[in-house]
């Protein structure tokens, strides 16, 4: 081990904005993580790579007075008012959603909706490309217009998502029926709500009620629930399209118990596409759970397990455990999984049951999302973990007998390290982050060979909490500010660079 210092839906083709002459297919993110199951790889970048991410330089920085707290979203080709133009798609802290020029960092249009207190939440935009959604701290998720961010009312717009802080990202994941359903996670008593984008119905699973399920629990004059948390902290459930399950994890905070059919606390949970509760001998069930063993000690020390996400891995690594998925916590622990069966038991509520349980302590809590990437020059899995302590990467091994595991190579140790992605081969991730920005004497958005850990280029930024980089069509875009409850939330950047 070396230490180091400090999918995609429609294409059109274009010219891209690298110094080419070549045409070029652009393509969008369309939410957190990338893709439905939170690979976060880009396999369709190619304008930068490893032989040219060193040129990079500022494209434009756009400054704002609602910064939001996680990363933005990209659609290319939108007819709007003043003709063809690629957004980059924002959420404010505080309730302002933005769209602006990808090219030029202009203003294009905002919408703000009015809301106490603040959220952590990414907006997605929808397979169909039409619009975008989100979880805004006024409990809604909204649905805009993606030209010109007008707001669809009726059908069951907007949805009740709260009440309870947005603290993830919303995921959008396809059943195999071609039904797309949208998740937004959401705190308070922790639950997870999905909509049907085709029809508008919602189902609703509790973390802390599961038995009474379909309820947003706290509303004005409505029911109430005697669980205070579990609060999904993830920055995203993660949608695995083979096995037709979402995964949504369930904090330690707000309380002691875990209790299977009812409290489903420092557990990730597997439900079907459409959300719903399996309710049966009087308790609330998902398709499957995993909980660990050391629930009441690490619930006691308040090191929840899911923090970092849950990682699914490329199928038929290994062919003893088809499935898996990679999942780092707070507990200063990571977690390989098989995603098809969590406990090895066959069904939730059962203790236990994971591949391999790889102890990190010197990388401290792990509350960001990584990344998963195949190398194609020789077929090798790769997971990149970030924590309090840097970024690291991983390489999956498969022994004799089909029994996988994940093997330390490389490690950087600099700062806070916010949620990484890969694109054409470069590993990009933001150190100087978390509740401590303002501490850090400087801080760098990284590029990282990913199979050596060298830093091949880095960009200046500011202040950070959980915001985290895209790119897209040879453009790389970071959020700074004074976001996530350390400032006033109303002071940052919208930052881009390219190759000019």
């Amino acid at each position: 081990m070396r230490r180091l210092p400090v999918l995609i839906a429609a294409v059109v083709l274009t010219l891209s904005g690298a110094p080419s002459s070549a045409a070029r297919t652009k393509y969008d993110w369309l939410q957190f993580g990338l893709d439905q199951t939170k690979s976060a790889n880009n396999t369709l970048e190619t304008a930068i790579g490893l032989d040219n991410v060193a040129r990079l330089k500022p494209l434009f920085k756009t400054p704002l007075n609602d910064v939001p707290d996680g990363a933005p979203v990209l659609l290319t080709g939108v007819a709007t008012s003043d003709g063809m133009r690629d957004l980059v798609y924002l959420q404010g802290e505080r309730g302002k959603v933005s769209a602006f020029d990808a090219r030029t960092g202009a203003h294009v249009w905002s919408k703000t909706f009015t809301g106490s207190g603040i959220a952590n939440a990414s907006p997605a935009l929808d397979p169909n490309r039409q619009f975008l959604y989100a979880n805004t701290n006024d409990g809604m998720v909204h649905k805009l217009k993606v030209a010109d961010g007008t707001e669809i009312i009726g059908g069951g717009w907007p949805q009740q998502a709260g009440p309870g802080k947005a603290s993830s990202a919303l995921t959008i994941g396809t059943a195999t029926d071609g039904t797309s359903y949208l998740y937004a996670s959401n705190q308070g008593n922790g639950h997870v709500t999905t909509i049907n984008l085709a029809t508008g119905t919602q189902h609703v699973f509790s973390l802390a009620c599961a038995n009474r399920p379909d309820t947003h629990f706290g509303t004005p004059g409505g029911p109430t629930c005697d669980v205070r948390g579990p609060n999904p902290w993830a920055r995203g459930p993660s949608f695995d399209p083979v096995l037709q399950r979402l995964f949504q994890m369930g904090g330690s905070n707000n309380g002691n118990t875990w209790v299977p059919g009812k409290v489903w606390r420092q557990s990730w949970v597997a439900l079907a596409p459409d959300g719903s509760t399996q309710l049966r001998d009087g308790g609330g069930y998902p398709v499957d759970s995993y909980t660990p063993t050391d629930w009441e000690a690490s619930v006691k020390s308040d090191r929840d397990i899911g923090s970092g996400g849950l990682l699914i891995l490329p199928k038929n690594i290994s062919a003893k455990y088809p499935h898996l998925g990679v999942q780092p916590g707070k507990d200063r622990k990571i977690r390989l999984l098989n995603i098809a069966n969590l406990s090895g038991k066959g069904g939730p509520g059962h203790l236990g049951g994971e591949l391999q349980l790889f102890d990190f302590p010197d990388m401290s809590m792990m509350r960001s999302q990584g990344a998963v990437w195949t190398n194609p020059a020789d077929g090798k899995v790769w997971v990149f973990v970030p924590g309090e302590k840097g970024i690291a990467g991983f390489q999956v091994e498969v022994d004799a007998q089909g029994n996988p595991r994940i093997s330390l190579k490389w490690t950087i140790w600099n700062t806070w390290t916010t949620s990484a992605f890969v694109a054409n081969g470069v590993l990009y991730a933001a150190n100087g982050g978390g509740e401590k920005t303002h501490t850090f004497k400087a801080r760098e958005l990284q590029a990282i060979n990913p199979v050596t850990g060298a830093v091949v280029w880095t960009g200046a930024i500011g202040e950070h909490h959980w915001s985290s980089p895209i790119m897209a069509n040879g453009v790389l875009y970071m959020i700074d500010g004074n976001s996530g409850g350390f400032g006033t939330g109303t002071t940052g950047n919208l930052i881009a660079w390219s190759l000019g």
